[in-house]
Parts: structure tokens; sequence; C-alpha cells
């Protein structure tokens, strides 16, 4: 199967094509987040060029549903719908947190990815390791054990040493070039693990949706629509 994954959430992210588990091409971006309208698809351009596809040839698009970027969530599931409709070939959505554990893979109980939501908060979930299958697995899938939050930093305290309370390992989960989420480590307990995670999650959000459609599960409303956690000002300018 071809996958086409991109992430236009954060200045972080980029396009990747994929047989299967394999990067056939990656164009990760170098400007920022609300350029995406313009920059995704001189990057598909690239990738497919590196990649010798086209855009008929892909068998599954995959694109980030955030949180992040509101301009950058819509302009990348908009495309990989329009995309998905214009080929008859099927589309993902995928959480960019939940696509932070599936790359980190660490070895706690719990996992906390966290990114910066700017205005001083930050985006965060937890998710819980499943039981391994038998004596002597171990299993290193994660599954989700709630929609995710948007913090202040002491809230964030506070859940995860919840979270905690019952003794059971932890990791917190961040990018590399997320320095306002790296600097939370001092405020947190010590007993945390911490993990930085490199590069682009289109590998991670191409793993993802590729078990989706395979699985043969129906695809929740939910997966094609922007994860944003924080309302638009638009809609709370609107509101008020």
């Amino acid at each position: 199967m071809i996958i086409l994954a991109f992430d236009t959430t954060n200045e972080d992210g980029g396009v990747g094509i994929f047989r299967d588990a394999e990067c056939v091409a990656l164009a990760p971006n170098l400007g920022q987040a609300n350029q995406f309208s313009t920059t995704l698809f001189e990057l598909v351009e690239q990738a497919l060029a590196a990649a010798h596809l086209e855009l008929r040839e892909i068998d599954l698009y995959a694109a980030a549903n955030g949180p992040g970027s509101f301009t950058g969530i819509r302009v990348g599931l908009a495309a990989a719908m329009a995309w998905g409709k214009a080929f008859d070939r099927p589309v993902r959505g995928v959480s960019v947190l939940e696509a932070m554990v599936r790359k980190a893979r660490p070895e706690a109980a719990w996992a906390f990815p966290i990114v910066d939501a700017r205005r001083g908060e930050f985006y965060l979930a937890s998710f819980r390791r499943k039981p391994s299958n038998g004596p002597g697995e171990t299993l290193r899938e994660y599954e989700p054990a709630d929609d995710g939050w948007l913090f202040k930093p002491e809230s964030a305290k506070a859940f995860i040493e919840e979270r905690l309370s019952s003794g059971a390992s932890a990791a917190c989960l961040v990018r590399a070039n997320d320095k306002s989420t790296i600097e939370l480590r001092a405020s947190m307990p010590a007993s945390l693990q911490w993990q930085q995670i490199e590069g682009t999650l289109v590998d991670a959000i191409a793993s993802i949706a590729v078990e989706e459609v395979r699985s043969g599960s129906a695809l929740p409303a939910a997966k094609l629509d922007a994860y944003y956690l924080r309302r638009p000002d638009a809609e709370v300018n609107w509101k008020e």
C-alpha cells in the first residue's frame, strides 16, 4: 500500500510517502505552520517527484487532524478529503498526540504527549499501555485514556500527579524543537521519564492510518474532523 501522509499542524510538519512501512520520499516543512495553504502543495509535489509517483497512484491519504495551527489543520484535512474523493481512495485523520506516542514507543505504563499550545497553555493527553497477550510478551501499544486537554502548567502537573498516584510508571513525550514544553520538566514530578521526539511525525501518522484501514473498522466521523482542543478565536469572538 502506498500512503501519502502529511502534518500541517505545526512548523515541524511535512510530507512523506510510504510503501507500507518503508519511507520512499520525505519533504519536511521549512516554513511556518500558517503558510501551509501554499507550501503543502509544493511539499507534496516534491515528495511525489522524489518517489516517481503521481497522486492517482496513492492508495491512502493520511493527514494530522490536530491539535495545532487552526489554519494548518483545515488545509491538511481539506486537501486529504479532496484527493480521496477525486481518486476514490480512503482518507484517515490522525491525532498528533497519538502519533507522538506511536513514534516514541515508550516503555512506561502511562504516556503523556505534551505540545506547546502557546498563550502559556499546553495540549496534553494520557495513553495507557495495553496489557500483553501472553506470558513474557511485552506489548508497547497504547490506547487513549481521555480525549485530550488544554492545560496551564500547574493544571498539567496536577493532572499527571493524579495519574501517578497509583505508583505506575509514566513518560512525558515532547517534540525536540518544542522548547517551552521541554522546560516544563523542571516543575514536573521527578519520577517521570522524559523522551524527546526528533523529526516529523509523518511516519507515525502513516503507520496508524494503515492499521486502521487494514483492520476494516468503521471510520468514526471525528477522525476527519479538526481536533482543536482549543476553540478557534473566530468562534469565541462570534459567541461573545
